[in-house]
């Protein structure tokens, strides 16, 4: 039933009749300065309990098992996300070519080379309708484990996927996948770093590998941890995609821009290929993730510290796990990958058991967690339980 319009006497202009809350200047100041206060990284020292607690899941867990980075948005993103409310009644369209001309100009690459999606995960599923278009009986090729969600929609769609084993170093076997190529290969994916293990190919292995893959061939790295690598060696590949026509580079706003909820990510490709994957685009990028991702691009200091927060806690758990001699790779992500001792559920009920959501099952790695990097506050708590949580494997 509709709302009753009720003609005001007083000033003759019509109200309406509601049973919603109403919302004072008050509530609204207060509200627009929530999201302008984001969580400072702290380096320094261990930040208040209480800041870990803001963070708990609805059911009362912290969640250290999505890779997300707590510190971000940026303050100069929350003022883009409260301004674009005055763009909320237009499409997009204005906000994308903005932002795609501004990563060309950072990337040095034309702005028909760049194609923006709700995430990168919007874009992994384009790369799979592309790699589907021929018809029946493609394959992707594909280190395990990996990131999940191309194989998924692959499978989806009729692609197969062909796993490869990650070497003993837990990294991408290169030699393996070129291997591995057939007639019926479409697409081959390497994340790097790569989720869940967090290893890194290092920039001139991982060029030679993608130039000798057959340019009938498309060759997908995703670089979503990109800008949280610290070893020798190890840089973006974007550049090459001037070079090679079969390379797409995929980069998102949700690891170190911390906007996993608003959904931008952005692919670099030839123009040609970026062309085929822009006509399989299936969702409209939203105008409040566009400009927040425009502004976070040039919150230099924010990025900076949030980085440098990241990465000291990455090393902190690194080397609680070597004083507790806990296998474990090195790390070029958000999260650490290591062996805790036991299935791998069981240890995370041990751990749930204390408030803390980690992990997930990874295949070939039954007694392997992964735990994302929290605030210093959710850190310290994981490193308060992580030794009684690996006890129940003595």
């Amino acid at each position: 039933m509709s709302t009753p319009i009720v003609e005001s006497v007083a000033a003759g202009a019509p109200t309406v009749e509601s049973n919603a809350p109403r919302w004072s200047r008050r509530t609204a100041l207060l509200g627009a300065a929530a999201l302008l206060v984001p969580l400072a990284p702290a380096i320094g020292s261990a930040a208040p309990n209480a800041v870990a607690a803001a963070r708990r899941h609805p059911g009362g867990q912290i969640r250290l098992d999505s890779n997300e980075n707590p510190y971000g948005p940026s303050p100069a993103a929350r003022q883009a996300i409260l301004a674009s409310a005055v763009e909320a009644p237009r499409y997009a369209d204005d906000a994308v070519q903005e932002l795609i001309v501004k990563l060309a100009g950072l990337q040095q690459l034309d702005t028909s080379q760049i194609v923006i999606g709700s995430g990168s995960a919007e874009l992994l599923n384009m790369a799979a309708l592309l790699a589907a278009a021929p018809g029946p009986g493609g394959e992707l090729i594909a280190a395990q484990p990996t990131f999940e969600q191309l194989s998924a929609y692959a499978t989806a769609v009729g692609v197969e996927t062909r796993w490869i084993p990650l070497d003993a170093g837990h990294a991408h076997d290169l030699a393996a996948m070129h291997a591995a190529i057939t007639p019926r290969t479409r697409l081959i994916y390497v994340c790097n770093p790569n989720n869940p293990t967090g290893t890194a190919l290092r920039r001139d292995a991982l060029e030679s590998f993608v130039r000798a893959v057959p340019a009938n061939i498309t060759v997908l790295v995703d670089e979503a941890y990109i800008d949280l690598v610290d070893a020798d060696g190890v840089a973006t590949l974007a550049p090459l995609v001037r070079e090679c026509p079969n390379l797409l580079v995929l980069r998102t706003f949700s690891k170190i821009h911390g906007l996993a909820g608003l959904r931008i990510g952005y692919g670099m490709a030839d123009a040609r290929l970026a062309g085929k994957l822009r006509e399989l685009q299936m969702a409209f990028p939203n105008v409040a993730g566009l400009r927040a991702a425009m502004a976070s691009l040039d919150d230099h200091a924010f990025l900076r510290e949030t980085r440098r927060s990241l990465l000291a806690d990455r090393a902190r758990v690194e080397a609680a796990l070597d004083r507790l001699d806990r296998a474990h790779t090195r790390s070029q992500g958000n999260f650490v990958f290591f062996d805790a001792g036991m299935p791998v559920a069981e240890f995370n009920q041990a751990m749930l058991s204390r408030g803390l959501r980690v992990g997930r099952p990874f295949a070939r790695y039954d007694h392997w967690s992964r735990v994302t990097i929290g605030t210093r506050a959710e850190v310290d708590l994981f490193l308060a339980a992580l030794p009684v949580a690996l006890r129940r494997s003595a």
